[in-house]
């Protein structure tokens, strides 16, 4: 009877194999909504953002959005202000999710790191097309839907 031995290279591989194998990539996982737990109240603040489709770059008509909204935060340090990301329906849900995410996640960062605003006076939300600003068919593109909707409060 005989036996084998595996040398050091062959479990080194093995081993390499293995861990190469434990490291790929999954596909993105779904991000759920978020909606704000509760509804900013009537003395609320609204300020809009716009963006094109499949975009969440802001333009330069949100940029001046975003430099009004600092200038409020400023010249009231108690405010809060409530970042909530939509989209339209054209694409599907789970693309849409990510996308409204990226567009809060957009604002968000231009006014904490862009103008200063303190990072605890922010939240960010996201609610891809689930929570619509106007009612549409699926796929249709409404320009009132891609938006990021900012409560101050």
């Amino acid at each position: 009877m005989s036996q084998r031995m595996i040398s050091w290279r062959t479990l080194a591989t093995i081993g390499v194999v293995s861990a190469l194998g434990a490291c790929t990539q999954t596909p993105p996982q779904a991000v759920a909504s978020n909606p704000p737990p509760v509804a900013p109240g009537p003395s609320a603040i609204w300020y809009h953002v716009n963006f094109d489709t499949n975009s969440f770059v802001i333009d330069a008509n949100g940029q001046k959005i975003v430099a009004d909204l600092s200038a409020y935060m400023r010249a009231n340090p108690k405010s809060v202000a409530t970042i909530v990301g939509r989209t339209d329906t054209v694409g599907g849900n789970d693309y849409n999710m990510h996308l409204s995410h990226q567009r809060a996640d957009t604002v968000r960062d231009a006014l904490v790191y862009g103008s200063k605003v303190s990072a605890d006076r922010v939240e960010t939300r996201w609610t891809g097309e689930t929570r619509e600003n106007l009612a549409t068919a699926n796929d249709v593109a409404a320009s009132a839907n891609r938006v990021v909707d900012i409560a101050v409060h």
